[in-house]
Order: C-alpha cells, then sequence, then structure tokens
C-alpha cells in the first residue's frame, strides 16, 4: 500500500494509519522521499525540453537562448543516476536486494493519457500513473491517498480521474482520505472496507500461488521455520502483489528439495 501524500507525518495529522493498517494485518510500503526527488529531477528534464523548442521565447529566436540546456540536461540525468546508484548501493547493504526505484518515464508515459504530464501540483500525475502500474504490474493490492482537506491538485483533480482508472481497470482499489484533524472513527471505517477486499485478492494470490507449486500451507510453515528464510529485511523477487505469494513462486526450487526430503522423512517414519 502507498501513502501518496504525508508519508513522512506518522501521527494524528494522518490519523496513524500506518500504525492502523499494521495493526488490521496489512503490510505498508511508504512511498520513498528520493522517488519525490526523481520526480523533482524529472520535472526539470520535461520542461528543459519543452522550453527548448519554444519560439521567441526568452529572448530569442529559439527558447533558452543564451542558456546551455544540453548541459542541464546532462547535469539532470547524472544526479538521477547518482541518486539511483546511492539508493541501490545501501539497500543492497541492508539485505534489500529485489527492491528498485521507480521509472519516472514509465510513469509520466502511462497517466499521460488521463492526467496532462504539464499539470503540476502535488505530485502531478504520479498519482494516477502508479494507480495503474499498481494494477497492470500487480505491485499491491490497494492504494491509499493521503492529503489534506482542501487539496485541489489531488483531491479536485486526480480524484476525478481515479474514477475512470477504477472503472478501467476494476481490479483497482484506491481510496482517497482527507486529513481534516477530526472524524478518524470515519476514516478508520472506510479503510476498514476497503482492506476486506484487499484482504480477499492477497487471500486468492496466496492460493494459487499454493496450487501452482503444489505443496500445501502446512509445508509452507515448516519451509519458513528454517533460519536462512527469517530476516526481517529480506524480499523475494515480484510475481503479484502478495507477498506471501512471492515467497511461494520465489523459493520454488527449495520447496521441490524440501518436498522431496519430507516425503522420504514420511516414509522412513512408516
Amino acid at each position: 500500500m502507498y501513502f501518496i501524500w504525508a508519508m513522512t507525518t506518522e501521527g494524528d495529522g494522518n490519523y496513524e494509519l500506518q500504525r492502523f493498517l499494521e495493526n488490521e494485518g496489512a503490510e505498508v510500503e511508504v512511498q520513498s522521499v528520493t522517488a519525490w526527488i526523481l520526480y523533482l529531477l524529472w520535472a526539470g528534464r520535461y520542461d528543459t525540453l519543452k522550453r527548448m523548442s519554444l519560439r521567441r521565447a526568452d529572448s530569442g529566436k529559439h527558447g533558452l537562448q543564451g542558456k546551455n540546456p544540453h548541459m542541464l540536461l546532462r547535469m539532470l540525468c547524472l544526479a538521477d543516476r547518482i541518486l539511483r546508484v546511492m539508493f541501490q548501493t545501501y539497500a543492497r547493504v541492508i539485505g534489500m536486494h529485489q527492491y528498485h526505484l521507480p521509472d519516472m518515464e514509465e510513469i509520466a508515459k502511462i497517466a499521460h493519457d488521463h492526467y496532462n504530464n504539464q499539470l503540476r501540483g502535488g505530485e502531478g500525475h504520479m498519482e494516477v500513473g502508479k494507480l495503474i502500474l499498481n494494477v497492470k504490474k500487480r505491485k499491491v493490492n490497494m492504494t491509499i491517498s493521503v492529503k489534506p482537506f482542501g487539496c485541489m491538485p489531488s483531491s479536485g483533480v486526480s480524484d476525478g480521474v481515479q474514477s475512470l482508472i477504477t472503472e478501467k481497470y476494476p481490479d483497482a482499489i484506491f481510496l482517497p482520505i482527507e486529513t481534516t484533524g477530526d472524524g478518524a472513527i470515519n476514516v478508520y471505517s472506510r479503510v476498514q472496507m476497503m482492506l476486506f477486499k484487499a484482504k480477499q485478492t492477497a487471500q486468492k494470490e496466496f492460493e494459487e500461488a499454493l496450487m501452482k507449486k503444489g505443496i500445501t500451507a502446512k509445508h509452507l510453515q515448516k519451509l519458513k521455520s528454517r533460519s536462512k528464510f527469517i530476516h526481517p529485511l529480506r524480499t523475494s523477487r515480484h510475481f503479484v502483489a502478495c507477498t506471501a505469494a512471492n515467497f511461494i513462486y520465489d523459493t520454488r526450487g527449495f520447496m521441490n528439495r524440501f518436498s522431496v526430503r519430507t516425503n522420504c522423512e514420511e516414509l522412513q517414519g512408516v
């Protein structure tokens, strides 16, 4: 799940939603501040490319007359590259080998048909693009957008577009939350209703993974009890949104060997 806005202000200001969701059995994925920085770098490249083609602007026949836009573009691309390398280096050091930062060009491209990339404010087109990618790539089971009451870019624009997105992608579970400082009980009730649907989707993915790999939940419990699979930062390769289902798909080889050993042990016991 994603906090599109207010991801760094866990507290009364956003009803402590992260803690509430975790207490309800959800696994919350908070958008990193790094993604926001990548968005700003993307916006700089996008605007520079647009201004380079403007006629009779900036006191010249073409845009950015007397400037060096190509150097600026190279610097922005270099900053993007350095930021990604630093992030992935630290991620690997702490054990997050399968975690990757979002592709800003992909988000902009997929959101453009529904939300103009030149509209700015808040996170611009990212909220729309990420919801579509969350569904198409099965990244998460539920997307939550949290923003302050009266936030025009999100409440007045993005949420209106999201109704069209959810019609086009019926599997999308999207919930916009406006923080007003009161009404926490009503917010929790809305979250629980949508969370129930997300849990059903995750359970379906989990059962499909068990069926495809031909194992039972009992064998999975024995496998997970082994120390090599217990690590707080262990991440599985991405196949579906459900973390437990990804664990099953990612440990296919170990499960096959484990099943053989289990069957042999059962035969010896007989």
